[in-house]
């Protein structure tokens, strides 16, 4: 252990004297090397790396065998999707050796715009890892529903543009407007020509990449397999190689990269949504770079992926590296990856063996209140019967995908189904969509959350109506979340107050109220093979076959239209 394991007070000592990291390998990801050598810490910088170096007065950190590298960096993540502010975020990803993410917010700003923006940014200011942004380019991300903040235009992103805070413009969903040149997306991208413009080209033809990279997207996230990353790599596009919570492609993608011996400086690692629960279980970007060493990535090269690389698609000098100068934001891991033992920002102790050495007292109490943007009416039972017009078809769930089937029913099949329902939350319209739900399974309850990509309105699903409504009706009250109700009373639930999306909480605190409500709701029947409330933020998202449920109606992605 080091002598000054002790954050509270010893950290602050070894900040001021040095820290002499001695005994390790040092992996530098610009050069792609691994070579035996001691790092000197002073005022949060790295003061030298070599042999005999000028250590007078530094306490020491024991690295004797051990892999020092610079801190992790997710190339993209959606920090909303942990269901906690920045600050919490930070603090769950911190000991697992991620000291700096690209987020995009785009959910905060489908809900409230360039409010949400701000509020974002400011809370990211809070957070005891570095967040830079890339701004939402796809707010609405589609015509079809209802969202909170209309469109989120280049008119509205300019007074954002020049932050040092903001580094790009977020994944560009709406490939055909691209390939079309059509004004508004073109604006967006023009605003942020000099930087870098991320990509999403999940669905996309393959015949609209070349119009896609040659309007200057440089990266693509969504590789789902091998073939598809060739064919983004032979155009030039940067590949970020991704493992979230239900996204999981990076082994597939790392063989493919160790086999072809592809150059590794076009690569970086992400999570673009992981939950709480499963970094706890697995780590962050460390999850990614224990498989690169599993497959048989030297140091240098996973260094470069996970820390180099990152930091140079974006511009942020000074860090993902081991250098002297640069921001003394450091990893000290075993060779394979399984054991973080220290994790410095900014020269400071903050994680050992995976655990936080920040104590939850040192974080501050929230420093605001939300405005509540769960604003539909009070719901009653009426408002969820069935129309005549979709008794015929149910969306139903697939095991284990985000996918789900048209499903046919025969008459009056509708009735021993789960209800689903869409309600826009907004207070703009008031459109309510019921259709049935197969597969998911609940009895004598509802489950509900305001939490549905990506307009994020409220989703709810129930074997009946009464309970459907009282599910509804709490999340008004709350500001958004997840509820339960049965028997006409809520029996659980998580405030996400934080525009529908957010909980105030740290993160071991939510992580754990959704663990609970995750197992009451299996108790009450839900398909023990699907996640209670994820399942249901992904039924309104209109660019996922085969049906969807909007505020606008039932909808059939495969054939372009609504079902009437």
């Amino acid at each position: 252990m080091p002598i000054f394991a002790d954050a509270n007070h010893n950290g602050q000592r070894a900040k001021m004297n040095g820290i002499w990291m001695k005994g390790g390998f040092v992996a530098d990801g610009e050069r792609g090397t691994l070579r035996r050598a001691d790092v000197l810490v002073r005022e949060g910088r790295i003061a030298a790396v070599g042999n005999d170096l000028p250590v007078e007065g530094a306490d020491v950190l024991d690295c004797e065998g051990m892999i020092v590298t610079a801190g992790f960096v997710d190339a993209h993540v959606h920090i909303e999707s942990s269901m906690v502010l920045p600050e919490a975020f930070g603090d769950a990803i911190l000991p697992h050796g991620t000291t700096c993410a690209i987020a995009d917010p785009h959910e905060v700003v489908n809900v409230a715009g360039g409010e949400g923006l701000r509020t974002f940014l400011d809370e990211a200011a809070l957070a005891p890892v570095d967040l830079f942004t890339v701004l939402p380019s796809s707010v609405p991300a589609t015509l079809l529903d209802t969202n909170g903040a209309g469109a989120f235009t280049a008119a509205a992103m300019r007074e954002f543009a020049a932050r040092p805070d903001v580094v790009g413009l977020g994944e560009v969903m709406c490939y055909y407007d691209v390939a079309a040149r059509r004004p508004e997306i073109m604006e967006k991208i023009d605003l942020f020509k000099d930087r870098t413009i991320d990509g999403h080209t999940a669905g996309m033809p393959a015949d609209l990449l070349d119009a896609y990279t040659g309007a200057g997207i440089r990266n693509d996230h969504e590789c789902a397999d091998a073939e598809s990353m060739l064919e983004r790599y032979r155009r030039g596009m940067n590949i970020y190689i991704r493992e979230g919570s239900a996204a999981r492609n990076a082994e597939e993608l790392l063989r493919c990269v160790k086999e072809r011996k592809l150059d590794t400086s076009r690569f970086a690692f992400c999570t673009d949504d992981k939950h709480l629960a499963t970094i706890a279980a697995e780590g962050h970007i460390s999850y990614i770079v224990r498989m690169a060493r599993r497959l048989g990535f030297g140091w240098g090269d996973t260094a470069r992926m996970a820390s180099w690389n990152p930091c140079r698609f974006y511009g942020l000098a000074d860090r993902g590296n081991v250098r002297e100068g640069y921001r003394a934001d450091l990893v000290v891991t075993d060779d394979a990856c399984d054991r973080i033992a220290y994790v410095l920002k900014d020269g400071r102790l903050a994680g050992a063996d995976g655990r936080p050495t920040r104590e939850r007292s040192e974080r501050a109490l929230p420093r605001r209140s939300f405005p509540n943007t769960v604003r539909l009416r009070e719901m009653s039972a009426a408002d969820f019967a069935m129309p005549d017009d979709v008794k015929g078809v149910a969306i139903e769930l697939v095991d284990g995908q985000l996918l789900t089937r048209k499903a046919p029913l025969t008459d009056g099949e509708w009735k021993s189904l789960t209800r689903l329902a869409t309600v826009e939350r907004y207070g703009k319209n008031g459109n309510i969509a019921v259709c049935a739900l197969k597969g998911y399974g609940i009895r004598n309850g509802a489950v509900a959350t305001s939490v549905s990509h990506d307009a994020h309105n409220v989703v709810c699903a129930g074997d009946n109506a009464q309970d459907m409504a009282a599910a509804c009706n709490r999340l008004r009250k709350l500001g958004g979340g997840y509820t339960i109700a049965s028997g006409g009373r809520i029996v659980g639930e998580l405030p996400l107050p934080a525009y529908g999306l957010m909980a105030v909480e740290d993160a071991p605190t939510v992580a754990e109220t959704i663990r609970r409500l995750e197992e009451q709701a299996h108790a009450m029947g839900v398909n023990p093979r699907i996640d209670a409330f994820t399942t249901l933020s992904f039924v309104a998202l209109p660019v996922i076959p085969a049906l969807r449920l909007l505020d606008t109606g039932l909808y059939d992605v495969e054939q372009g239209q609504f079902i009437r």
